[in-house]
């Protein structure tokens, strides 16, 4: 079993591949868990239980650092309040950006004759 964050070999031995390191270790840590120390798929499906009421934590910082040099646009506000605020907050930004006709907007392909 393979996927772009871990392999499972044909003994069963799972290991992270630099890119699930890279995602993964931060997520794992918060729930005081060494990412290199799972050895078994078992024991990663456990170890991502455990991380799970960590992870809207490490999703908002995931998204600030992604988001920290970017400009405060109304785009970028509404991103950050679909990740990090209140489901009111969201609307409310999703509106501005309707009305702003930035996204959601449909192209309408030419009539033909």
């Amino acid at each position: 079993m393979q996927s772009k964050d871990y392999i499972v070999d044909n003994n069963g031995n799972f290991r992270f591949t630099k890119v699930g390191l890279e995602s993964q270790e931060p997520l794992l840590a918060k729930a005081g868990i060494e990412a290199r120390s799972i050895k078994t798929y078992a024991q990663y499906i456990k170890a991502r239980e455990a991380a799970s009421p960590y992870f809207l934590e490490y999703l908002r910082e995931e998204a600030d650092k992604h988001l920290r040099d970017k400009p405060n646009t109304l785009e970028w506000q509404a991103l950050q309040s679909i990740i990090c605020g209140s489901e009111d907050e969201t609307n409310l930004l999703l509106e501005k950006l309707r009305k702003k006709k930035t996204i959601f907007s449909v192209v309408q392909p030419p009539h033909e004759h």
